[in-house]
């Protein structure tokens, strides 16, 4: 390959071409920060998926804190039955 040459008026396309897509890129970035890290003025993706984790897992504990006590419940009726009505 042969050594290619270009004008200083290419050359300076060339670096505005280059500075305007870094910038875009930049700006891209930013804004995916901005919506997935940041509240700013509205809530962000990872405040939504934390308050969504946390409601569930208070629903996990409610749900087991009631099975249990139908599940005991159930039990000591089995026992009250079987204690008195009998063999």
């Amino acid at each position: 390959m042969g050594v290619e040459f270009i004008t200083k008026a290419q050359c300076e396309q060339l670096h505005k071409d280059d500075a305007a897509w870094k910038k875009e890129v930049t700006d891209s970035l930013r804004e995916l920060n901005n919506r997935l890290y940041r509240d700013n003025g509205h809530l962000s993706i990872q405040t939504r998926l934390d308050r969504g984790d946390r409601i569930l897992g208070a629903l996990c504990w409610v749900t087991n804190i009631a099975g249990g006590a139908i599940i005991l419940g159930v039990i000591a009726f089995i026992w009250k039955v079987v204690v008195h009505v009998g063999p």
